[in-house]
């Protein structure tokens, strides 16, 4: 979620100290996590109650893998009450945030909440990031045609080709679960080759992994290989560790489809750690029961 255009119209506001907050979400949009949460701490550590830099730092904490620590900023930026567009914004990452640790219900209930007051405002960010969120979740419940529908609704909206291109692969992904493989490599290898084009290469390791995923699926083990050693490398390369968990848990499906089982077991024994380090014990939990079943 990039939010250049929301600082743009943040500035009515006065955010201090303003210099380190625009460097702190400027290296956000550079994908360096670890710049950008050393200036959101120096800035905290003088003002704070600075919203934008906690939102600075719940972000870099989030696309790190630590959900936890996210959640903290952003339960600090909403114990200041914030209004109107800040406000959505700090509510469509708590909708991710409570997601990733497993607080479905949560989550949900700050979703529709994010969405109603995106629509009745002037960022097309938010609304775009809200829709995609809420998508995320209403597919997760089981209601398919309605995430569909508002990930098609956010895909041309949305101003932040990086988060454009996660719509893209998730709707890929739920194509993929319909067992309409054909449909899922499309749109997945459309996200591939947004973030290709503009060199985003944290949503592109995801997406390299997911369509190395179908890749397996289909059989072509060594395609998938190639994929996932690919995405894994640049998930690697910034510092995400739930995605380095998901690489793992990849990577262990790979291995005991070829019938490697203690490849499998030490690939899902990683992918458990990773998740929980992350705080998605849900997910551990997941991946310790595929363990089982080898």
């Amino acid at each position: 979620m990039s939010i250049r255009r929301w600082i743009e119209c943040a500035l009515l506001a006065v955010w201090a100290p303003w210099a380190q907050a625009d460097a702190c979400h400027d290296a956000l949009m550079r994908f360096d996590y670890a710049r950008a949460a050393e200036l959101s701490q120096a800035a905290l550590a003088m003002v704070p109650a600075d919203a934008m830099a906690a939102l600075c730092a719940a972000r870099a904490a989030y696309e790190t893998g630590d959900f936890q620590r996210a959640l903290r900023h952003l339960r600090a930026v909403e114990a200041g009450a914030p209004q109107a567009e800040l406000r959505t914004y700090a509510w469509n990452w708590l909708t991710v945030t409570l997601r990733r640790l497993g607080h479905e219900d949560e989550a949900l209930g700050y979703g529709r909440a994010a969405l109603a007051a995106a629509r009745a405002e002037h960022s097309r960010q938010n609304l775009a990031t809200a829709l995609h969120n809420l998508a995320g979740l209403l597919y997760t419940s089981g209601d398919v045609a309605a995430a569909l529908g508002l990930y098609r609704e956010s895909i041309p909206l949305n101003p932040d080709l990086s988060e454009r291109s996660a719509s893209l692969n998730n709707v890929g992904l739920i194509l993929q679960a319909a067992g309409d493989r054909a449909g899922a490599t499309q749109w997945i290898g459309a996200a591939v080759a947004l973030n290709r084009a503009h060199g985003h290469f944290h949503h592109l390791g995801k997406h390299l992994m997911n369509l190395g995923n179908l890749r397996r699926e289909a059989g072509d083990w060594a395609g998938a290989q190639a994929l996932l050693d690919e995405g894994a490398d640049l998930i690697e390369g910034a510092g995400d560790r739930y995605w380095t968990a998901v690489a793992a848990r990849y990577r262990g499906w790979l291995a005991r489809d070829r019938g490697a089982r203690a490849e499998a077991a030490r690939w899902f024994a990683l992918a458990a750690q990773r998740y929980e380090a992350a705080g998605a014990r849900a997910d551990a939990d997941a991946v310790r029961a595929e363990a089982a079943g080898l």
